[in-house]
């Protein structure tokens, strides 16, 4: 098998345990900066199983004078979503 493969299904298995214990503790928490924290694991879920798709030819990338904006969507939402639980979780703690 091709390296490239391999790590692909590495990252699909890791990100699926990843995903669903972020389902399980969505269920159970009421904080808003968890709740983003989550997303943001879902959405690196999504943007593995992206990933994956284009690898086997399955979908394909939009570009945008020469900016893939497909990709940058699915690399670029998560990390948007950390920023967000940790700026409010920030703003939270500083209030005490």
């Amino acid at each position: 098998m091709d390296e490239q493969v391999i790590l692909i299904i590495i990252d699909n298995i890791l990100a699926g345990i990843a995903a669903f214990l972020a389902i399980v503790v969505w269920v159970k928490t009421r904080d808003v900066s968890w709740i983003f924290i989550i997303l943001s694991v879902i959405g690196f879920y999504v943007s593995i199983i992206y990933k994956t798709l284009l690898l086997f030819g399955i979908v394909v990338s939009y570009s945008f004078i020469g900016i893939n904006i497909s990709e940058m969507i699915f690399n670029y939402i998560p990390i948007l979503f950390m920023i967000t639980a940790l700026t409010l979780k920030a703003l939270k703690n500083m209030k005490r």
